[in-house]
């Protein structure tokens, strides 16, 4: 008999500190009687995470969070037509399991001891490659960072998420996996690596256009613009923007050769234009790269009156030989922090909401906790470029890899040149500038998401073998650049891991 559904569904990997997967055995068709994953078909009025965490609810009787889109599925079988089946990652957030809608039995069980039989190829499409998934590795880091902070001491300040705050890294994270395939199929001869890398990498000898390695990025200065916007100071963040991309093009060994601007407004204010457009001028003479060309767009109706929009686009160069991607990262390299400015361009959208919203600041407010700085001025602080100071050390090749530490923070952007080594980070090694120790302490954020959502006071973390830290760290010194030990690398599986 055909089984009748809609084309989508979701399924839950639900997992506990230990790496059980929690399963149910199913109570009707098709699959009676046999063991599959918490799944359900979604709702015309539910995200596909949420159908995910209402599965778990009412056939295991948890409470869950969707963390991370696993995988998208077309799945077959004989009983019912084909569907779609996105699969998520998910932490039990409370609750022992128990028997609810559609299922016979709900139970924990380790991956290397999964029940006969179970349904829909649950074993062999999903559960079998899932022990030696990154993503798998990162779930976990996260679930014992939930469970720790459950059994702490409650706070007495409200805790104020980057979710709360309108913003959903794992919906980001979920957008591009989903939109990956797409891109990959535009990848033309040129192409170099694959999609998540700082920039993206395009071989001219492989196009037959030339020599050399191009590479690019785009970004955009975030609701740091709406903190520029209170505080009336417009020509800053132009230099914000070039920096970020200067820094996402630097940590694969590239100096930039032009950069674009697009400058989006409701209404033309031609002050305000022309302060986001020489900002960016003066990053690009900063940085010697040449500002070649931008629009500007005026469109009301789509921006509000006094609301405006920045973002930006560079194109650098790096000899094949010189490429830094990580590949030559080792166990017992050591790691190197930098120190940030401040927020640089990331987590704007927290700060905004626990110092506007929760406490009730203004830009002009100077709390004591900012040590002198008004609230204006710390949010304004330039996001650095650290192009000068470390382009000497790449033309000799003292550095092996670099991860630029902007919106993912430590734990997200480090993985991105880690190859299968892991990063195993003190965070004893140094103390977080006033604002950060001020927005955690203010807005109650958990410390696991403050080091994702934030940069925690590190702007660039450099991986160095050991023979040459003295030097490394000798030529920081003198060019009047702070550093410091962050952590090493060890053996592992791609992963940022935290010693303290």
């Amino acid at each position: 008999m055909w089984y009748d559904n809609p084309a989508a569904a979701s399924a839950a990997i639900a997992l506990d500190p230990r790496g059980r997967v929690l399963l149910v055995r199913r109570a009707i068709d098709p699959g009676r009687g046999q063991w599959a994953l918490p799944a359900g078909f979604q709702e015309a009025w539910e995200s596909a995470a949420q159908t995910a965490e209402r599965e778990l609810r009412e056939e295991c009787g948890v409470e869950a969070q969707a963390l991370e889109l696993y995988d998208l599925l077309r799945v077959e079988h004989a009983d019912r037509r084909p569907l779609n089946l996105a699969i998520y990652l998910c932490a039990v957030l409370e609750g022992e399991p128990r028997a609810g809608d559609d299922a016979l039995e709900a139970a924990w069980f380790e991956l290397s001891a999964l029940p006969e039989p179970l349904a829909f190829e649950n074993r062999e499409r999903i559960l079998a490659p899932l022990e030696h998934d990154t993503r798998y590795l990162r779930a976990l880091q996260r679930i014992a960072a939930m469970s720790e902070t459950t059994r702490q001491a409650p706070s007495a300040a409200p805790s104020v998420s980057y979710r709360d705050a309108g913003v959903d890294i794992d919906k980001k994270y979920s957008a591009v996996e989903r939109a990956t395939p797409a891109i990959r199929a535009t990848f033309t001869p040129g192409v170099v690596g694959d999609v998540g890398a700082f920039g993206g990498l395009f071989d001219l000898a492989r196009a037959g256009v030339g020599r050399g390695l191009l590479v690019a990025s785009a970004d955009g200065v975030g609701t740091k613009l709406e903190v520029a916007k209170r505080a009336r100071v417009h020509h800053t963040v132009g230099r914000d923007l070039v920096n970020h991309c200067v820094n996402d093009i630097l940590v694969q060994g590239a100096r930039p050769l032009f950069f674009l601007d697009y400058v989006a407004v409701g209404t033309m204010a031609p002050d305000v234009v022309a302060e986001l457009i020489r900002g960016c001028a003066d990053g690009c003479r900063e940085n010697d790269c040449a500002l070649l060309g931008g629009e500007t767009a005026e469109m009301p109706g789509l921006y509000a009156p006094g609301d405006f929009d920045l973002a930006g686009f560079i194109v650098g160069v790096v000899e094949p030989d010189k490429l830094l991607d990580g590949s030559r990262v080792q166990p017992g390299d050591v790691l190197l922090g930098l120190p940030s400015a401040g927020l640089h361009t990331n987590g704007y959208s927290l700060a905004r909401k626990i110092l506007f919203d929760v406490l009730g600041l203004d830009v002009d407010s100077r709390p004591a906790e900012l040590e002198g700085r008004s609230v204006g001025e710390a949010l304004l602080a330039e996001h650095r470029s650290y192009l000068r100071v470390l382009w000497p050390l790449l033309e000799r090749g003292a550095i092996r890899a670099m991860a630029h530490i902007t919106g993912g923070g430590l734990v997200d952007n480090l993985p991105r040149v880690l190859g299968g080594c892991d990063a195993l980070i003190d965070r004893d090694s140094w103390t977080p500038p006033a604002l950060f120790r001020y927005l955690c302490k203010a807005g109650g954020v958990e410390r696991e998401e403050s080091y994702q959502v934030l940069n925690m006071g590190v702007g660039m973390a450099l991986i160095v073998e050991p023979r040459l830290v003295a030097e490394v760290s000798a030529h920081l010194a003198q060019a009047g650049e702070a550093s410091w030990k962050l952590g090493e690398i060890v053996a592992g599986s791609g992963v940022v891991r935290f010693a303290r």
